[in-house]
């Protein structure tokens, strides 16, 4: 029988002008066929701290930066082995001095579709191979260039493969997926131009850096309760930026590793209570954020 614990996918941002997405959009737990669930969460997330490049810097006209996420997330079994997953999260993001304007709103709609195309029968445990491909666009025209944002606009393609281990309550998932980014159209004509860079600016159209996402989860899922343990690390594919001076925010080369831990209790039925928690390790170009969130999860 399929454990029935919907992925909380939280979708946040890490500031610095770049979003991020919080233990990636899959894990490798099946939804089932013409099975639903949805997941209603709030998290909030802080920094004072931030990487230029890989270098921790505190800027005392940016405060304390504090973003605010209600995220919806659904997953529908479309096949036994075919699962459907949408989010959409809503957004507030603010620094506590300087002059950045706070920013609010919907992100980015994502859609994916994940596979199980392989399922293993190994002793008393068993061993599924799966692959995700997901997409994402802005919801809304929200601004993306600035310290301060709630995402970085572009329109992104997913892809990534996993591999899960079941022994029992015990379980342990592996991924590693590819995230190319589009395009993003600034409100500004950019004059800044490095030859060295693989993704030159040109007029008010930047390129927005690829990135290669790696997640390692384990933990114990029951009837009784869900907890894991997980560390991701997020590292630039294609050469960008560092944060500076007259440097279009989108353009900056993202990185960074994150561990953290997530709590899932059935209070009825199917209705329960979710609570994780998170922290950055190690960033490029990012906030050194500290993370809460908590939700609710209902299946259908």
């Amino acid at each position: 029988m399929r454990f029935a614990f919907l992925s909380i996918a939280l979708l946040t941002t890490l500031g610095c002008g770049q979003p991020t997405r919080a233990q990636g959009l899959v894990d490798g737990f099946m939804r089932g066929q013409r099975k639903a669930s949805l997941a209603v969460t709030y998290s909030q997330e802080t920094y004072e701290t931030y990487y230029v490049n890989t270098t921790e810097t505190r800027n005392p006209n940016l405060g304390t930066v504090t973003t605010q996420a209600v995220n919806l997330y659904g997953t529908y079994g479309l096949g036994y082995d075919l699962d459907l997953i949408i989010s959409a999260p809503y957004i507030r993001t603010e620094a506590s001095a300087g002059y950045w304007q706070k920013q609010e709103g919907f992100q980015d709609l994502t859609a994916a579709l994940r596979w199980e195309a392989y399922d293993y029968k190994l002793g008393n445990a068993r061993l599924s191979w799966l692959f995700a491909l997901g997409y994402s666009l802005p919801i809304q025209n929200y601004v993306s260039d600035a310290l301060v944002t709630i995402g970085h606009g572009s329109r992104n393609l997913d892809g990534r493969t996993m591999l899960h281990l079941k022994a029992g309550g015990f379980f342990l998932t592996g991924q590693f997926g590819y995230i190319r980014r589009g395009q993003v159209t600034l409100d500004r004509v950019v004059n800044y131009y490095d030859p060295s860079q693989l993704n030159p600016n040109s007029g008010s159209t930047v390129n927005v850096p690829d990135v290669t996402d790696a997640v390692l989860r384990g933990g114990f899922a029951t009837r009784h309760f869900y907890v894991d343990g997980w560390i991701q690390k997020q590292t630039p594919y294609s050469k960008g930026t560092d944060i500076g001076p007259g440097i279009p925010f989108p353009t900056n080369a993202i990185g960074f590793t994150r561990a953290g831990a997530t709590l899932y209790l059935p209070i009825v039925k199917k209705f329960g209570l979710t609570g994780g928690y998170s922290t950055t390790l190690s960033g490029q170009n990012i906030g050194k954020a500290t993370r809460l969130s908590g939700g609710i999860i209902i299946g259908i």
